[in-house]
């Protein structure tokens, strides 16, 4: 009796982990869920689905041809071909898959990707909600941009209407499968219009050969570019602000972008300080501003946060890095503009969706930033300091003393380092320190 007893568990333990096993991924096409008289299933990290329940969803007419174990799917210009356990065609040219079409419980299952694509939607994965989203053309007007969380680092995709992608930096190094594999999970095609390398940063390129012998990429952009490019992508806008200037500092050599979605604008700062922020000109509001330099606190003035005047601030910036990123100065300054922060070392991805005319985020983690009352709080009477070519003390973007100007450090400090305060609570207030040697 006893042995039988403990048989049952053991039958019911395994049954359940089968149940659990035999979990299948939600499909959402265009917000709508997707029901299957057969459940999808994942076979080598590719979902398969049930393909007359997918290829009418997706509006085209199916044929199936029981003889040669074929599929033939049409609609409007685009025909699918897909034999059972063998090629696939996409209007007459083979087309490789990494899991072939098959056949499961008496249904005819096919690659969900591959189907959805080939008619021209966007596809992608959530894992936290294992959750697959289809985007058909009638919904390709959505752009999305992903900061994706590659910890101190930076590495940014866009995914515009037409299967149009672009991608800001990559990464470090050890960053290029990450990056790699979030991009195909993620609705990437083949290719790659244009690959921005920011500037030449082991933390924003070093990722960049992962992601060139992953896929084809058409066009490239970086610091030594003669640049002020603009792109348009069917209604999108896709803008290079600087040039060919001069600067001491590579962080400041940084290719900075605007896209215009329509009513929604996003500016993308790689790691350019207070002297690159100072030095552009045209169109700077933006609704999503991707914060420069990992929250440097030279990078972000208020004076270039009230020409931007941004809703949100994206940090891209690594849990516990060495550097202090992002620093309480850099917090204050986009908490006193008004900015919604988030950071990928607390919210991993993050996902900003729009149509152009209103937008919405999501996040990876749903860990909050520190409330606002542990942020640096400089004096109700002084203002964060800015950028200026004068004032009572001087001191360099790259340190932490202020000095009088007479100062023999003081005059050291090359003229595009130089920050001014008129005063020695200002200066404090940004976070520096006097000098020992004249002792302001």
């Amino acid at each position: 009796m006893r042995k039988c007893f403990f048989i049952a568990i053991i039958l019911s333990m395994m049954l359940s982990f089968a149940g659990l096993a035999q979990a299948a991924p939600q499909v959402v096409l265009d917000g709508q869920t997707l029901s299957f008289d057969v459940p999808p299933v994942i076979e080598n990290n590719r979902t398969l689905v049930p393909l007359r329940a997918i290829f009418e969803a997706l509006g085209a007419s199916v044929q199936w041809d029981g003889a040669t174990q074929t599929v033939t799917a049409t609609k409007n210009d685009t025909e699918i071909t897909l034999i059972i356990g063998g090629q696939a065609f996409k209007n007459g040219q083979p087309v490789s898959l990494d899991v072939p079409a098959k056949i499961i419980e008496s249904r005819t299952m096919v690659p969900l990707r591959f189907v959805s694509e080939a008619y021209g939607c966007q596809v992608t994965w959530d894992g936290a909600t294992e959750t697959i989203t289809i985007t058909s053309v009638s919904g390709s007007s959505i752009i999305k941009v992903h900061f994706i969380d590659v910890g101190q680092a930076d590495a940014i995709y866009i995914s515009l209407p037409d299967n149009n992608d672009i991608l800001i930096d990559a990464g470090n190094p050890s960053d290029g499968p990450t990056v790699v594999n979030y991009l195909k999970n993620n609705g990437m095609d083949d290719d790659i219009e244009l690959l921005i390398a920011t500037h030449p940063h082991a933390d924003h390129t070093g990722g960049m050969p992962a992601v060139y012998n992953a896929f084809e990429v058409v066009e490239t952009l970086d610091s030594e570019t003669d640049n002020y490019q603009a792109f348009t992508f069917g209604n999108t806008n896709f803008q290079i602000l600087t040039g060919q200037a001069s600067w001491s500092d590579t962080n400041d050599y940084s290719v900075v972008c605007r896209l215009d979605t329509g009513d929604i604008e996003f500016l993308f700062m790689g790691d350019a300080g207070f002297p690159a922020e100072s030095a552009l000109t045209g169109e700077l509001d933006a609704e999503i501003l991707k914060v420069g330099h990992h929250g440097s606190r030279t990078s972000t003035s208020a004076a270039f946060l009230n020409e931007v005047n941004p809703e949100v601030a994206v940090i891209s910036v690594g849990a516990g890095n060495t550097y202090g990123h992002p620093t309480a100065e850099t917090l204050q300054r986009l908490q006193n503009a008004g900015a919604t922060i988030y950071r990928t070392d607390l919210n991993g991805d993050i996902v900003v969706t729009t149509d152009g005319t209103t937008y919405s985020i999501t996040t990876s983690s749903t860990t909050t930033a520190p409330a606002p009352t542990s942020y640096y709080q400089p004096q109700e009477t002084t203002p964060a300091p800015t950028p200026a070519s004068s004032g009572n003390y001087v001191g360099s973007i790259k340190s932490n003393k202020y000095h009088y100007p007479s100062c023999r450090y003081a005059k050291s400090i090359l003229p595009e380092n130089e920050i001014w305060f008129a005063d020695a609570a200002e200066a404090q207030a940004a976070g520096y320190v006097p000098c020992g040697v004249c002792k302001p």
